[in-house]
């Protein structure tokens, strides 16, 4: 495309994007964190058990009466990280709570990445903690950028301004992003981790269409694998699961690799700069957990035995009554009698129960596995078309899944490990670690949109 093309379509999804970004902050402004209308019953239950108002809350209200608001959830949590960080207290979690707001004592903290609390602790030292307003404003101006990111990753498969334009809307306009990202997940860390994935996919799918230039063929491999592995190493710093996701990724680039029998030592030194790019951005941060903690690993969630084996509010039947498309604890659903032996050795060394809890869990599925099968394929369909509640939200996801099947007829299965790749890891996942429908963000936000303008492209083409 020329440059004033690609500039057109940069202008027109601004406006768009101003005009929606009014209506969500009128939506925030009216409803407050309800204007999640996918976690309504996660907020109905934070209210209840957590003493929380998501309601309370507006965009000109401070970060302490929104971390208060949301109080038992994760994005209160970033939000008091973020304000020990604003304190000068490093990633330390400010411990207020409803019950005791003015709280002045900070606990050490590493359960979850500290990217997104120092971006929140970074914006309350530059604008002040007295509004929410300039994150707002920054989060915004992410999704917008994610937006032109995935059109820039479009562009390898979709000619033409027209249908750029029409994958940057879609992009924009993502209904499951839009609906938690812009309500009670704008202090979540799937916005901040969006464009460093997309940037990934781009550096992933410029080292596939490169492998065929003998010229330039090792120098691609260079800058495309320091760009993949650099941009997953951030993301790895907002959602740790990406680290899981770029072995996924090596492993299944060598596998192709190895079947298709060409390629296959390119394939390897790029996975090999790749793995070593990643290693080296995290390891300041799995460092310090080591020493503090005498954990090396990037957060505390990552010892995912925990996960196999509590329930993430305690009872599964309660968590069943706002939580649809989750399926925690399956050990603990298969096996409850050994649950609290788990628990307890996890709580005293980390390592040891978490080697215990796979163990267990393993053991257990395979003297169970109907059980087991049965238990995960319940809540399988919400992985891929979300909340059956909300049809808007769950139209959208269906009409994704559809468009994605037929690009793959469309393409004759032909492997693009880009647009392959990440909806391959969310069902090699599933079986194994608790999910909720947020994880699979990526897909609606980046490949649908692609997927969906590839397939009307085609179907235009095949009319006309």
């Amino acid at each position: 495309m020329k440059v004033p093309q690609k500039i057109s379509i940069v202008l027109a999804l601004l406006a768009v994007w101003l005009i929606v970004s009014g209506i969500i902050v009128y939506r925030l402004n009216t409803y407050g964190a309800f204007a999640s209308v996918c976690g309504t019953k996660v907020l109905e239950y934070a209210k209840e058990v957590g003493q929380a108002n998501p309601a309370s809350i507006r965009l000109d209200q401070s970060y302490s009466q929104w971390a208060l608001a949301l109080n038992f959830t994760d994005a209160a949590n970033y939000i008091k990280v973020g304000l020990g960080f604003a304190d000068g207290k490093g990633i330390s979690q400010k411990n207020i709570s409803p019950q005791d707001p003015n709280n002045k004592n900070y606990l050490f903290y590493y359960f979850q990445p500290p990217g997104t609390s120092i971006v929140i602790g970074t914006m309350i030292k530059l604008f002040g903690e007295k509004s929410v307003l300039p994150y707002f404003i920054l989060i915004s101006i992410v999704h917008f950028i994610t937006a032109l990111l995935v059109c820039v990753l479009a562009s390898r498969f979709i000619q033409g301004s027209f249908y750029i334009f029409g994958v940057g809307l879609l992009s924009l306009l993502c209904l499951p992003v839009l609906d938690f990202n812009f309500g009670m997940g704008i202090f979540s860390s799937a916005p901040l981790a969006a464009p460093w994935v997309v940037a990934s996919l781009i550096a992933l799918s410029d080292f596939w269409a490169g492998m065929s230039d003998e010229k330039n063929k090792y120098k691609n491999i260079g800058l495309t694998a320091l760009a993949f592995g650099a941009a997953l190493g951030c993301a790895t710093y907002f959602r740790d699961v990406y680290t899981i996701f770029a072995h996924f990724c090596f492993a299944a680039l060598i596998l192709v690799g190895i079947m298709k029998r060409k390629h296959l030592k390119h394939i390897v030194l790029f996975v090999l700069i790749s793995s070593i790019v990643l290693a080296a951005i995290q390891y300041p941060w799995e460092k310090r957990n080591q020493k503090y903690l005498g954990e090396f690993t990037m957060t505390g969630s990552g010892y995912c035995g925990f996960s196999r084996w509590h329930q993430i509010w305690d009872d599964y039947k309660e968590s069943c009554k706002w939580n649809w498309d989750a399926a925690p604890g399956l050990g603990n659903y298969l096996a409850p009698e050994k649950s609290q032996e788990i628990l307890t050795l996890l709580d005293k060394d980390k390592q040891a129960g978490n080697k215990y809890a796979w163990k267990c869990y393993i053991d257990t599925i395979c003297r169970k596995p109907w059980q087991a099968v049965t238990y995960k394929l319940g809540v399988y369909d919400t992985l891929w078309f979300g909340q059956r509640c909300h049809w808007y939200i769950y139209a959208w996801c269906v009409i994704s899944t559809l468009s994605f099947f037929t690009f793959l007829w469309l393409t004759r299965f032909r492997f693009i490990p880009e647009l392959w790749l990440f909806p391959l890891f969310l069902l090699f996942i599933s079986p194994f670690m608790h999910y909720e429908h947020r994880y699979a963000q990526p897909f609606f936000f980046f490949i649908t949109p692609i997927t969906v303008t590839y397939v009307m492209k085609c179907w235009r083409e095949r009319v006309t």
